[in-house]
């Protein structure tokens, strides 16, 4: 009797156990998708510079042919030039989907910042937006590298549109600060601005400004928050109309070598 009383009692636990296991499960597929949707989203820019990379290629191919051993030299150099190009779009966009991505690991900002801006493969100076990346070489962190990318990449696309909709004075800034316990990366934009009706809304779920044809699904940046969220850091964000928005992800930065205790610590000082 006892044994099966003991049994009952504990079904409750296992099933919200599963449950618990059943959640987390749906909120990575969530995540993957939501990744999914933001690629999507740039499949007309990432298309069109497929083409402009590609489409001279047949140029330099008849030119390496049928030139003289100066102008042959440069052909091929422009050739290769343009598939490496090509590679590291690829490279960045791929990295948003392997599945290691998804694994906590230590990695260098400076350069997951640099193929996060890869992976929106179209250059920015092309629609005269200024991007200023500030990020130290040396600061890392450890994260789920595909997240992160992620998270980054939603915020510069919506800085992207933000300044699309100015005419002059188009600019994007990337800065990464370690700050006491943190590491600070802000994302900021000279754009239109939200509302402040919206900006208290705008990691709601479902909660967009964009038309249905636009492609807001408005799930990026509540996805953004609790990915952010996920590695124990916090989205926030501030905003003026007509003067731009500044989007900070503020991450744990890992704690600092403690100095040695005890009697190690007096042998330092009295070196």
């Amino acid at each position: 009797m006892s044994i099966s009383l003991q049994r009952s009692e504990a079904e409750p636990e296992r099933r919200i156990g599963q449950l618990g296991t059943q959640v987390r499960a749906l909120e990575q597929q969530v995540h993957r998708l939501q990744r999914l949707a933001t690629v999507g989203t740039m499949a007309e820019m990432v298309v069109h510079e497929f083409n402009n990379i590609l489409t001279p290629l047949a140029s330099y191919a008849q030119l390496a042919m049928a030139g003289d051993e100066p102008a042959r030299d440069r052909a091929i150099r422009q050739a290769r030039d343009r598939a490496v190009q090509a590679g590291e779009i690829c490279d960045a966009l791929l990295d948003l989907g392997r599945p290691d991505g998804e694994k906590l690991r230590t990695v260098s900002l400076h350069r997951l910042v640099g193929k996060t801006i890869k992976a929106m493969a179209r250059d920015p100076a092309k629609d005269g937006i200024q991007l200023i990346v500030t990020v130290p070489t040396d600061l890392r962190l450890r994260v789920r590298p595909a997240e992160l990318k992620q998270v980054l990449l939603n915020l510069l696309l919506n800085a992207r549109q933000a300044v699309m909709e100015r005419g002059a004075g188009r600019r994007i800034a990337v800065e990464a600060v370690r700050r006491n316990d943190d590491v600070l990366i802000r994302v900021k934009d000279s754009g239109v601005g939200i509302p402040p009706e919206n900006l208290k809304l705008i990691f709601e779920p479902f909660f967009t400004t964009h038309d249905g044809d636009a492609g807001g699904t408005g799930l990026g940046l509540a996805v953004c928050r609790h990915i952010v969220q996920g590695h124990h850091g916090r989205l926030t964000v501030r905003s003026q109309q007509g003067q731009g928005t500044c989007f900070t992800v503020a991450l744990p930065a890992g704690r600092k070598k403690r100095a040695p205790r005890g009697p190690a610590r007096k042998a330092v000082a009295a070196g």
